[in-house]
This record gives C-alpha cells, sequence and structure tokens, in this order.
C-alpha cells in the first residue's frame, strides 16, 4: 500500500495544532505508533509478563530495521541509544589496534566517549574538513596508523550530508573501519549500508523514524571483531538463564545487554510499517521543497543559512545563525513553530508530512523577524 502525502499526514492529529519543525530532535506522534503503545500496555495488563508475545514483536522490530537499511537481521543488535552502540563498537577493539580518529561534525556524545576513551589507553585523534578548502587532506593526515573512523552522515548542527563515500574510501586506504551515526538521516535519506561500506552503522528510532526513545540500534558487518556487551541478552539463548555454560551469540547480538525495551520495539514496528508506505524518493523530495522555500527567504531577506545549498548535501533540515538561538527558538514556537536551537543557530527540519503552506509561513516568520536573525559569517563555528 502506498499513502500520498496527505493521506501520510492524516495519521498525525497534533499536526492540525502547530508546525513540527523539529524532527531532528523529535518526530510527531501518529495514530499508529499510538495505537501500538496502547497495545503493548494491553498485554501487558492482561496476561501479566508475556515476553514470549513480546520478544516476537523485538524480533520483528529488529527484521523491519535491518531491512531498512539493507542489512540481514542477524548484523544488528537493538540497543537502548546511538550513544551506547557508538561505544560498543569504538570498543570492539583494543587501545593497540590503532588511534580512533573522530571526525568533528558528529554529536557531542561522540566527544564525551572520546575523554572516557583516553582514559582508558585509546589514542583519540580529532578531524574536520572544510568544503571548498582542503577536503579530506586532514582526515587523511589523521588516518595513518587508525583502527577506526567515527563519522556522521548528516550533521546535527548545520544539516549537512557528508560524502560518506568519499570518507569510506580514504578509511579504506589506510586499513581503517569506519563507525557512521546516521539518526539524522535515517527516515529521510536512503541508506543502504552494503553499498556505503561502513563496518558500524548506529541510529535510532525516535527523531525520523517515528518511534520512541530508548530504542536504537548497531550494524555490524559480519567481518567484524566477536568483541561483546557484558549483558545477559549477548548470550545465543539469553532466556535460558545457565549460569555455568555461557554462550555468546556469533552474531550482532553478542552487542546487546540488559532487558529488552519493549515498549519501544513495539511503537518502532508500527512505526517503520507507516513510514514505508510513503517511498523513501517521495519523503525526500517533499523536505528538500520545504527546505528550498525557507532556504529562499533567508537568501532574500540576507539571513545567514550555514547549510550547503548545493544538491546531495543538504536533506531535512536548514540551519540559520541567530545571536539568541535559544530565545529565537521559543519565540518561534510561541508563535506555533516547533524548532530547535543548536549552539549558535536554529534548526528547521522537516518530515514527509510537513507542507510546503508550512515552509512557507516559516519563512515569512523568519523574514518578519529581522531582531531575531543575523548576517554574519559562523560557518566556522559550526
Amino acid at each position: 500500500m502506498t499513502l500520498s502525502l496527505p493521506e501520510f499526514r492524516a495519521h498525525f492529529p497534533s499536526l492540525e495544532h502547530y508546525v513540527h519543525a523539529n524532527n531532528c530532535s523529535r518526530g510527531a506522534l501518529s495514530t499508529d505508533v499510538e495505537a501500538a503503545l496502547s497495545d503493548y500496555l494491553r498485554s501487558w495488563r492482561d496476561y501479566g509478563s508475556p515476553w514470549n508475545q513480546w520478544m516476537t514483536v523485538w524480533e520483528e522490530a529488529r527484521a523491519a530495521l535491518a531491512a531498512l537499511i539493507g542489512a540481514g537481521a542477524e548484523e544488528l543488535a537493538l540497543t537502548d541509544s546511538a550513544s551506547h552502540a557508538l561505544g560498543m563498537a569504538v570498543g570492539a577493539r583494543p587501545p593497540s589496534a590503532g588511534a580512533v580518529v573522530i571526525e568533528e561534525h558528529n554529536f557531542p556524545s561522540a566527544f564525551y566517549l572520546a575523554d572516557a576513551l583516553r582514559r582508558g589507553g585509546y589514542e583519540v585523534r580529532f578531524t574536520a574538513d572544510f568544503p571548498g578548502d582542503t577536503p579530506l587532506e586532514r582526515t587523511n593526515a589523521a588516518l595513518k596508523g587508525a583502527a577506526l573512523l567515527v563519522l556522521a552522515q548528516v550533521s546535527f548542527q548545520s544539516g549537512e550530508v557528508l560524502a560518506v563515500h568519499d570518507y569510506v574510501s580514504a578509511a579504506r586506504a589506510h586499513g581503517c573501519e569506519v563507525a557512521l551515526d546516521g539518526y539524522q538521516a535515517l527516515g529521510i535519506v536512503p541508506t543502504d549500508v552494503k553499498t556505503l561500506g561502513v563496518s558500524y552503522y548506529l541510529s535510532g528510532t525516535h527523531k525520523y523514524l517515528l518511534g520512541t526513545e530508548g530504542f536504537a540500534f548497531l550494524y555490524a558487518a559480519p567481518e567484524t571483531g566477536q568483541a561483546h556487551a557484558p549483558g545477559w541478552m549477548a548470550a545465543a539463548d539469553p532466556h535460558g538463564m545457565d549460569l555455568l555454560h555461557r554462550e555468546l551469540s556469533r552474531d550482532a547480538r553478542r552487542f546487546e545487554t540488559g532487558t529488552p525495551n519493549v515498549t519501544g520495539a513495539y511503537a518502532c514496528r508500527a512505526a517503520l510499517h507507516l513510514l514505508e508506505q510513503v517511498p523513501a524518493g517521495v519523503r525526500l523530495e517533499q523536505v528538500q521543497r520545504c527546505v528550498d522555500i525557507v532556504r529562499r527567504a533567508c537568501t532574500e531577506t540576507g539571513r545567514q543559512v550555514v547549510t550547503p545549498a548545493d544538491s546531495g548535501r543538504y536533506a531535512a533540515m536548514i540551519a540559520v545563525a541567530a545571536p539568541d538561538a535559544q530565545d529565537t527558538a521559543a519565540a518561534m514556537q510561541r508563535s506555533g513553530f516547533l524548532v530547535s536551537a543548536r549552539g549558535p543557530v536554529v534548526r528547521l527540519s522537516f518530515h514527509a508530512y510537513n507542507t510546503e503552506n508550512e515552509a512557507q509561513r516559516l519563512a515569512a516568520w523568519i523574514a518578519g523577524h529581522p531582531a531575531q536573525f543575523q548576517k554574519q559569517n559562523i560557518q566556522e563555528q559550526v
């Protein structure tokens, strides 16, 4: 079944009350996910502890996520956050294997992880490449002798879509693996982990995938090492509860830890079923139309946009410079526009349920409030 964009939007009744342009932080609630959560609560109420039923949903959520990124279900570990997934991927090799290189477009959790890695004896290097300056030269220099490159598919702050293939090629030339954070991409940017050639891919469900917090995953390519998480769900038979004969899972499930987030699995399964009814290309085209409307208004009124305008280098988000981004985001919310602030920018991020009329209303607000935005170039800050 395929849904038109208006039919898709009809699954989100709250959108009649405000403009949800904060999808890079939180997707809107659909009637499908709401119903799925009610199903979970009924199963808990009626049966107390129906783990066989719950684990069926857990595995169906795993399979749906795997299909979304072109992987096999056995290649996915379900986790409670992308930060947790990244920590497991990075820790899958000892400090002696080589340095960990963190590209500076990453989410802040990667930098906190760097602090922990250094305390554990790892060498950590940071790198940043700027298009039009010396693309990939800094990364190439940082990759010598490295074991892993940590990369974000889309910048959480600027909305830039990175040229992942170029980074992967550079890493492979140095015998270096790549861990790719796709949280700001998945659900909008079509993603196939086999085509990308990454060793690890991590994301979660509460943004463009329209699920709940606390439900994420780690893809681990079959050739990655056999390191595992210290948790009972990493066992080959976690429900066997055998304390003496502990056999680990031979697939990506070895990275799983404690009690499964069944609630998140119910929401994930329902959200992905809804999302797949709008073709990926249609989703991407719609959000880019909305971004383009806002960008034109910013250009005409002299607002500073830090998101690249080149084809292929932006998706659902446009980041606009503001002298007090937190204040501007709050003012926009009071006007019925749900957006977010990150450092020196206000982020507007769209989904397929957003309309061009909504984008025009946002553009008009930006044009009509010049004091809330600035013209100076802050590119070096993001």
